[in-house]
């Protein structure tokens, strides 16, 4: 949009004290002032008309400035007032007077006035310096005003061009704003991703152990479930029998009815050849054994379905112990055969933290400890806590790492084990969730002898920044 072309100010043109003298340098003074014992300072124009127009001045005030237009004062005044005193010093521009510094006091002593005397005239020469140097610089912008003027077109055509690539390359940060929220996203959903596979990857390496699990409990149930069948067609006959003896008893005229003895008979001969004590005996072991069967299967199902599950949005309340109990149910089939496992557990607060995905953790280090013993070993889970983390050492007496894998076994896709026995994502992702949680990992490892992991998670709660 085109503006007019402003004229410049004659060479020769006067200032005012308003284009000499910045406002807010008086309205600084005005409120340091009291400290010194001035109980106000006001700078006017040689009409009257304050510098600083949004202070509405009082009665006194407003009759001292009418006082000074009418005199003009070419020289320091002093001037009683109602409330004390007030000393006018004129700003002097080139030997004329262009306004008037006001100075107002209680009149407590000559002591009193001379040292308000000294910030005035201090005051004064500061003002009339002020003045010079801004006298200075008006003179020399006017000075290079026509070199300016001059090439004002051509820096208004730089504006405008300027203002096309500010625009252009604004739309652009936009555009990479938006498209690194997308990146970012898809990111975020591919770690998803990565860390459901790995927890399907794990269930999947853990399926036929976990299904012996189950097989072993469902089989003495079904077993259980078919004796008491059997014992079920015994009673229900028993039963049977019992109901028509009843019924005899019932119907009966005499003391002895024909149909009672042979209902008493026949539950005599029925008892005879079944062991019926044995049976009400071997009932409640089967029901126990059976109800202990459907625990374990549910357990192990309930666990595994927490640790399937897709992932919590927000952090909850853990006990690590308890997790770590829930971790070894899974696995269980991983250890059993040649793993002995010492659990070392001390006393843990609850820790706010990401539960799935600490189990997720867990697992890993626990395959990967089992993986590592050939034939007989021990795994020993530790726990225990100091005034800001609490420590998980998971240790193994397997076959150990070698020193220079140590440096990349956290690095995603590496792996020691043979090609379809591991993704390479296991440790990976132990490192990533650890640090997520703003904790540290530790790996000590001799070959031939073991390896200890410890963890140290914060008893802080995870970033509210971040989602899962």
């Amino acid at each position: 949009m085109e503006t007019p072309r402003e004229s410049l100010a004659p060479f020769d043109r006067e200032y005012t004290l308003s284009e000499l003298l910045p406002p807010e340098m008086v309205l600084t003074w005005s409120r340091m002032v009291p400290h010194l014992g001035v109980s106000h300072l006001s700078v006017i124009m040689p009409d009257g008309t304050p510098l600083l127009p949004t202070v509405a001045p009082s009665d006194i005030k407003r009759a001292i400035h009418q006082w000074v237009v009418q005199v003009r004062p070419e020289t320091k005044v002093c001037q009683p007032t109602p409330q004390g005193e007030a000393i006018i010093y004129p700003l002097l521009h080139e030997l004329e007077p262009v306004g008037y510094l006001i100075l107002e006091f209680r009149l407590d002593g000559e002591e009193e006035r001379e040292k308000i005397d000294a910030t005035g005239t201090l005051l004064n020469t500061a003002i009339t310096e002020i003045m010079k140097r801004g006298y200075s610089l008006a003179m020399t912008t006017q000075l290079h005003g026509e070199t300016v003027e001059d090439s004002f077109e051509i820096l208004k055509k730089k504006a405008y061009q300027l203002a096309r690539s500010e625009k252009k390359y604004r739309l652009l940060a936009t555009s990479l704003n938006d498209e690194v929220i997308r990146k970012t996203k898809e990111i975020r959903q591919t770690q998803e991703q990565l860390m459901m596979q790995e927890k399907m990857a794990s269930i999947g390496q853990l399926a036929a152990g976990v299904a012996h699990e189950i097989n072993n409990p469902m089989g003495f149930i079904t077993s259980n479930l078919n004796s008491l069948e059997e014992y079920t067609g015994e009673l229900i006959e028993l039963i049977i029998r019992l109901r028509a003896l009843v019924h005899c008893r019932k119907e009966a005229q005499g003391p002895c009815a024909e149909e009672e003895r042979q209902c008493l008979h026949d539950i005599q001969d029925f008892c005879g050849t079944t062991d019926i004590d044995f049976i009400l005996k071997d009932i409640p072991p089967l029901i126990g054994e059976s109800i202990d069967g459907a625990e374990r299967i549910r357990k192990i199902v309930e666990d595994l379905k927490d640790f399937a599950h897709p992932g919590e949005e927000e952090p909850s309340y853990a006990n690590i112990n308890t997790n770590l109990d829930k971790s070894i149910n899974i696995v269980g089939s991983e250890l059993k055969y040649r793993v002995t496992l010492k659990r070392e557990y001390g006393t843990l607060p609850e820790v706010r933290c990401y539960p799935r995905q600490l189990d997720q953790v867990f697992i890993n280090l626990l395959v990967n400890g089992a993986h590592a013993i050939t034939e007989k070993g021990t795994i020993t889970v530790t726990t225990r806590h100091d005034p800001t983390h609490i420590i998980v050492a998971i240790s193994d007496t397997g076959s150990g790492i070698p020193k220079e894998s140590l440096k990349k076994i956290f690095d995603p896709f590496y792996t020691t084990k043979p090609v379809g026995k591991g993704t390479g994502l296991g440790l990976n992702m132990v490192y990533n969730i650890i640090k997520r949680h703003r904790g540290s990992i530790h790996v000590k490892s001799d070959l031939g002898k073991g390896t200890t992991f410890t963890l140290r998670i914060p008893l802080s709660p995870p970033g509210a920044k971040e989602t899962p």
